[in-house]
């Protein structure tokens, strides 16, 4: 493969420059989608989270049964930041079944400013991959395209079964309730959101198992996750609407945003 574009890319501790060419093994990690990733959210080349994202990586590993050196991977990260094309970027990182440790660069999603619109999709968690971030996201990009097919911009998974309120394909969903901000169980089958754990230090947070139609009461809702810190939903297709301007959605969005850049600097100093 060549490396056609100007954002980084790092294989197996190589850092690949646009033009020039590098090896990928077509393994069952890339032939199956089995292996593990992590995606991570650079500010000013400074990593959020970084070790609760190798943590996790390594858990959805032990999930697969796959070894991965995090002593290693600590240390491509730190290379990698200093080597992407912008300071405030998104960085994948994919570990396959044949061991290729790949990282790429990618640009930082722009949500709408009037907040999203989301789609119901019924879905059924795996329950051997419960709570693991594997390659294997064929399910959840097919539920983004039904979405973005349908005219809004991000799809709500609910459980096919009973309807249960789960996550976003790509993020966690949260909805506020009495003022309290809310999300579903893990033991629903959801991922351990790290923007999740943020906002349960930050603001009054509760969980509870919810049906989609009892979304229908909420004061406002949430799609959250590393790169989109906390972007408000203002509508969810044929269930309800919001008003993203109210005080308890700036409120809440706006105390995720700065508990994430205390953490940065909590992390430098």
């Amino acid at each position: 493969m060549t490396n056609t574009v100007s954002h980084a890319l790092m294989i197996d501790g190589q850092l690949i420059a646009p033009g020039d060419e590098a090896w990928l093994s077509l393994d069952d990690g890339l032939v199956r989608g089995d292996g593990v990733f992590e995606g991570l959210r650079l500010y000013g080349r400074r990593p959020r989270t970084a070790e609760a994202h190798l943590e996790r990586l390594a858990k959805s590993a032990t999930t697969i049964d796959l070894e991965v050196d995090l002593d290693e991977l600590r240390a491509e990260l730190a290379d990698f930041c200093q080597s992407t094309a912008g300071e405030d970027c998104g960085v994948r990182l994919m570990v396959t079944r044949g061991g290729q440790r790949i990282w790429r660069e990618e640009p930082l999603p722009v949500p709408p400013s009037t907040g999203l619109v989301l789609r119901p999709t019924p879905h059924r968690v795996t329950p051997l991959l419960i709570g693991a971030k594997t390659l294997s996201y064929g399910a959840n990009m097919q539920a983004v395209r039904l979405a973005k097919g349908a005219g809004c911009h991000d799809a709500l998974l609910v459980g096919a079964d009973d309807n249960v309120v789960l996550e976003g394909p790509t993020s966690a969903f949260a909805w506020i309730e009495g003022g309290v901000l809310m999300f579903p169980p893990l033991d629903v089958g959801v991922l351990d959101s790290l923007t999740r754990r943020i906002a349960v230090e930050t603001v009054e947070t509760g969980e509870r198992a919810a049906t989609l139609g009892e979304l229908a009461s909420a004061e406002g809702a949430f799609l959250m996750s590393t790169l989109l810190e906390a972007v408000p939903v203002c509508e969810i297709s044929g269930v309800a609407t919001y008003d993203v301007t109210s005080e308890r959605v700036a409120t809440i969005r706006d105390a995720i945003a700065t508990a994430t850049r205390r953490s940065l600097e909590s992390a430098t100093a």
